[in-house]
């Protein structure tokens, strides 16, 4: 099997402005086979790549491709606990919105602008602080999130050309999964009888956890997935309902879906992935890939 992960990783690390998707694009063309793929622009700004025919597969096997803006703080995932989640993101916003308050308030009280001007200046500074420290600096090592989940998706492309079977490669999953929601609305009538089987982060620990929607559960060959991806002596994997998780990725687009991720083990945090968005992102094991790879290619030979 080839290493998708490192060869992308060294060759198009970075994969945000419109000439990097392009470039990208021509080499998934070059890997894959220039008959088997197209770009499909939808809304006029969302460049997914598609590998297959949608309309004609069972299932659909996606990652986006997109990498995101520099955070001042990681992108925590903790998919097994919504609650922690929340109060993770919700932490981060009281901690922008009381800088933004204490440099209004010495504003103030420096040249007395009053109330209303106080209360300006506390607004402009929380919505810049925000763009700041989560969308406007490029982020420059993105090996996990999510070339981990592309190197995957093309590992079993490169090997799969049956026509009920279809690949995608969604843009703008960090600008809020913007891709994945237009392909949704563009087939709805027909993709929410399609089973989705989204990877976002596979490539660092040992957990592998498969967040499943209930549309995915009632499908007919979900229970060939259940067989399929399973625990073994390296990897330990754990199934949670959608309504229980708080994984937010391009899974959540789609009526019948799973999403996987790789998580690790803590002791205070049952499954967590760190680093994401920040320069530590540096960290994605090939070996988790090719267990995905094989897994899911022992999915397929039962559809």
């Amino acid at each position: 099997m080839k290493d998708y992960l490192n060869e992308i990783n060294e060759r198009f690390e970075i994969r945000r402005k419109p000439e990097q998707k392009t470039d990208f694009f021509n080499y998934v063309c070059q890997e894959i086979g220039q008959n088997r793929v197209k770009e499909e622009v939808l809304e006029g700004k969302h460049r997914n790549i598609v590998i297959g025919d949608i309309e004609e597969a069972d299932v659909i096997f996606t990652a986006h491709y997109d990498t995101p803006a520099a955070s001042l703080i990681p992108n925590l995932m903790l998919p097994a606990n919504k609650a922690l989640a929340m109060l993770y993101q919700i932490g981060y916003g009281v901690l922008l919105a009381l800088l933004s308050l204490f440099i209004a308030m010495v504003a103030d009280s420096l040249f007395e602008v009053g109330q209303a001007v106080t209360l300006l200046i506390y607004t402009a500074l929380f919505f810049a602080l925000f763009y700041l420290s989560t969308r406007a600096f490029t982020n420059k090592h993105n090996k996990n999130d999510n070339t981990s989940g592309v190197a995957t998706v093309l590992s079993l492309a490169a090997s799969n050309n049956a026509k009920n079977i279809a690949f995608v490669l969604f843009d703008n999953e960090e600008k809020g999964l913007l891709g994945s929601k237009a392909m949704n609305k563009k087939y709805e009538k027909i993709i929410k009888n399609k089973l989705v089987i989204n990877f976002d982060c596979v490539g660092n620990g040992d957990q592998i956890i498969a967040i499943y929607k209930d549309g995915a559960q009632n499908h007919p060959l979900y229970k060939h997935f259940l067989s399929s991806l399973a625990s073994t002596n390296s990897y330990k994997v754990t199934y949670i309902p959608f309504k229980k998780s708080l994984g937010n990725s391009d899974h959540k687009s789609f009526e019948c879906s799973v999403g996987v991720v790789a998580a690790k083990k803590g002791r205070l945090v049952k499954f967590y992935t760190a680093r994401l968005h920040t320069k530590k992102d540096t960290v994605a094991s090939n070996q988790n890939v090719y267990y995905l790879a094989e897994k899911m290619q022992n999915f397929i030979s039962k559809i």
